[in-house]
């Protein structure tokens, strides 16, 4: 008895590590918003004042700098004016590929700043408090009217 004993203990703690490293946490890529579910908690969210359209997942890319076969879902809206308020939620491939994308998001910012700023000046304090944000492999972009409302729902959809 003694010696299957010996036999099987070995076995059998191989098994519970095989196991266990099956196991582990979520990923971080699986981490992260749902772009459609978060772009509408946000337009529901009363933040905006600017009426907001969707964008194509092509302008998205162009618009922040993104290669379009790196986008793996999004949901993206700007103001129908010519304004600062937009959301841009972007689920990409990989981790490098999302730390591409936060810094297009953020030239985005500087660009519609200095673009904004000589003719509609007034929109340049919501830039200026814009929400930038990555979780897992999906980055944010909210400019709103209310910030604080936009980061309040945000926080409630955060895992």
């Amino acid at each position: 008895m003694r010696q299957i004993l010996t036999r099987l203990i070995p076995a059998v703690l191989v098994l519970c590590l095989t196991l266990t490293a099956c196991g582990g946490k979520e990923s971080d890529s699986a981490a992260g918003y749902d772009p459609a579910a978060t772009a509408q908690a946000l337009l529901d969210s009363g933040a905006f004042t600017d009426a907001l359209d969707t964008t194509d997942k092509d302008t998205v890319a162009v618009l922040y700098g993104v290669e379009a076969d790196r986008i793996v879902d999004c949901a993206c809206y700007t103001s129908l004016s010519a304004g600062a308020e937009e959301i841009a939620v972007l689920t990409m491939a990989d981790a490098d590929s999302a730390k591409a994308a936060m810094a297009g998001l953020e030239a985005r910012v500087a660009d519609q700043k200095a673009a904004l700023e000589s003719y509609q000046p007034d929109e340049v304090s919501k830039l200026d408090n814009a929400i930038l944000t990555q979780s897992g492999n999906t980055v944010v972009l909210v400019v709103a009217a209310d910030a604080e409302k936009a980061q309040s729902t945000l926080d409630g959809l955060s895992k």
